[in-house]
């Protein structure tokens, strides 16, 4: 048994996005021999990823997390401004973590979610991909 295996028994996929579970751990296989990976928080739609080390090009390796999950920017880091915009309307402060993933991007830049995405990979090392 390999720490893969959980994904087929939770029959983890992205149907809507045409990725079945052995889609999904030939992409996590493929980053743990290149990165070192950890799984957890398995469901039949998502799981979190922590990388144990980064590529250098931090904006192809955000390209290339984007076009296998693009919930992950599309209904997520690129929606921040939404929810920054809500929360100053409502006169909630922003939580320190997302002033942090939003830390030198511009937000009125058309393709700022990807650039969120690069710093929370940096800073984090860890992603929660979902498809739904």
């Amino acid at each position: 048994m390999n720490k893969f295996d959980i994904i087929k028994e939770k029959e983890t996929n992205g149907a809507n996005y045409d990725l079945s579970p052995d889609d999904i751990i030939d992409r996590l296989t493929a980053w743990d021999s290149m990165y070192g990976v950890s799984i957890d928080n398995i469901d039949h739609n998502r799981c979190e990823v922590t990388f144990d080390s980064l590529p250098d090009d931090l904006e192809a390796f955000a390209s290339e997390i984007y076009s296998f999950c693009p919930d992950i920017v599309d209904q997520g880091y690129g929606c921040i401004d939404e929810m920054i915009e809500m929360m100053e309307e409502s006169g909630q402060p922003i939580p320190e973590k997302i002033m942090d993933q939003i830390e030198g991007v511009d937000l009125s830049e058309e393709d700022y979610g990807l650039k969120v995405l690069q710093n929370v990979i940096r800073k984090e090392k860890r992603l929660g991909f979902w498809w739904d």
